[in-house]
């Protein structure tokens, strides 16, 4: 979604009553990708597999409330900044002040009043795109169009210790590209910053979405951070990353790895902190990992897992 296609944004809806739902799609429906859920959890679900731009939600729900929900979201960096606009009958202030404590954008008065409602949402999208422009120029490397290391930096802490707390996975990929300083000397750095280019957009395409990102941590250098994958789906996207970048078929001839430019990576997950206490024990033992994939002879991935019960 860009300020020039906010008629493309997907717009949840999250009521355990149909009919309350029935109204907010018909206010919209002309507008927006309009998405339905019928309780906090199935949103939960719905925003992993994909992120909405905004969530229209119902306060009263059973099993999980729409203040829970959006606390939830509001406290996972993946999705902190999607605009949580409450629909809901409340009439004391209470009820008004439990919903901004809950991270609440806005809200809405049910009966709804469609263009009201039409409104409050064109409002947050706008202003979520504009923030979303700014975040590309701050956040993206220029170069290879992925996020650059000052993302990486701000948004890494935040999100080891949410999956820590959840007991989710979360791993660290650190990617090299074989032999680049001689490829920059044989072929020129023009030709060394396309080749960055395309093997940036032949790893980042692998990611799945809410999976994690790929940032550029340094010159060649690249790492993934991972969410929630398994052991064999990590180990079988690396194989695929490295394939695909074998795949490009840019020439090498200062390699020893043969005929293409190839990858090495040192891959690390965890399931909970207690050996590694600070993100940065895991850079580091992800980039120790990458420096043994290298001293075995490069292109390759060198793997490791901890998980303590």
């Amino acid at each position: 979604m860009t300020l020039y296609d906010l008629n493309k944004a997907k717009v949840l809806i999250v009521d355990d009553q149909p009919i309350n739902i029935y109204t907010a799609f018909h206010a919209l429906k002309e507008h927006y990708e309009i998405f339905m859920a019928l309780s906090g959890r199935e949103a939960l679900a719905f925003c992993e597999k994909q992120r909405p731009d905004i969530i229209l939600c119902d306060v009263h729900m059973p099993d999980m409330n729409g203040l829970q929900l959006c606390q939830t979201l509001k406290n996972n960096a993946l999705y902190a900044d999607i605009p949580v606009i409450f629909i809901t009958a409340f009439t004391g202030p209470e009820d008004e002040i439990a919903c901004w404590e809950a991270g609440a954008n806005d809200f809405v008065r049910k009966p709804i009043n469609k263009p009201t409602l039409f409104n409050r949402v064109k409002a947050h999208l706008t202003l979520k795109a504009q923030s979303d422009l700014l975040k590309q120029y701050v956040y993206l490397d220029g170069l290879t169009e992925i996020y650059n290391r000052r993302y990486f930096d701000e948004t890494v802490n935040e999100l080891y210790r949410s999956c820590m707390a959840q007991r989710r996975a979360f791993g660290i990929v650190m990617f090299d590209i074989d032999y680049f300083k001689y490829f920059n000397d044989h072929y020129g750095h023009l030709v060394g910053d396309d080749c960055l280019k395309q093997v940036a957009k032949a790893i980042a395409r692998l990611i799945p979405s809410q999976s994690g990102y790929l940032a550029r941590y340094g010159g060649e250098e690249f790492i993934w951070v991972v969410l929630d994958m398994s052991e064999s789906e990590l180990k079988a996207r690396l194989e695929s990353m490295a394939q695909a970048v074998s795949d490009l078929h840019i020439e090498h001839e200062a390699s020893t790895c043969g005929k293409w430019v190839t990858l090495s990576a040192g891959a690390l997950t965890v399931l909970d902190s207690v050996q590694f206490h600070k993100i940065e024990d895991l850079i580091y033992e992800a980039d120790r990992l990458l420096y043994e994939a290298k001293a075995k002879g490069r292109n390759q991935v060198q793997y490791a897992s901890v998980i303590n019960q």
